[in-house]
């Protein structure tokens, strides 16, 4: 990658998939990637063609390495400017990464963000049966005491889904 960024290639040109590099790096976890690429001028902002940053790569891939690099970069852990105007810390939550999903709650995630359907990190979680994540969700102020998934209780809807899990 260094060769080539020495050659002129554009690092904020995304690739056929309408991913940039940072986002790809950001994903597969090449932490030293990421680092050469923020030192190069790429834009820790940039986003793939669904609008998600590699701050949400990261956290959606359990990459916490890459998260802090992102982070103390200033990346925006509360960004929800994209299709799914979810946050990194829904990916984080979704996906049951405790690690993240506390780092994030420690710089400034908001734990009751609410994505495009209504749905918050903790409702993600608890549907998955991340009953780790949903502690750390609930510690940091997220709240269970209204109607979720569809007007049922967060604790019901969660309960009938691991129950219905294979």
């Amino acid at each position: 990658m260094t060769r080539a960024l020495d050659d002129g290639a554009d690092i904020s040109e995304p690739n056929d998939a309408g991913d940039p590099a940072l986002v790809v790096v950001s994903l597969s976890g090449r932490t030293e990637a990421v680092a050469l690429l923020l030192a190069r001028g790429a834009d820790i902002n940039v986003r793939n063609k669904a609008g998600l940053t590699a701050l949400h790569a990261a956290a959606y891939a359990g990459h916490l390495d890459v998260v802090k690099l992102l982070v103390a970069g200033n990346a925006d852990a509360n960004d929800n400017k994209n299709f799914f105007s979810m946050s990194p810390l829904h990916a984080a939550a979704e996906e049951g990464h405790s690690d993240i999903v506390a780092y994030l709650l420690e710089n400034g995630a908001d734990a009751g963000a609410k994505e495009r359907n209504g749905y918050t990190p903790l409702t993600q979680a608890g549907w998955r049966g991340y009953w780790d994540v949903a502690a750390l969700l609930m510690k940091a102020g997220a709240t269970c005491q209204k109607a979720e998934l569809v007007g049922e209780p967060l604790y019901d809807a969660c309960t009938r889904r691991e129950k219905e899990r294979p």
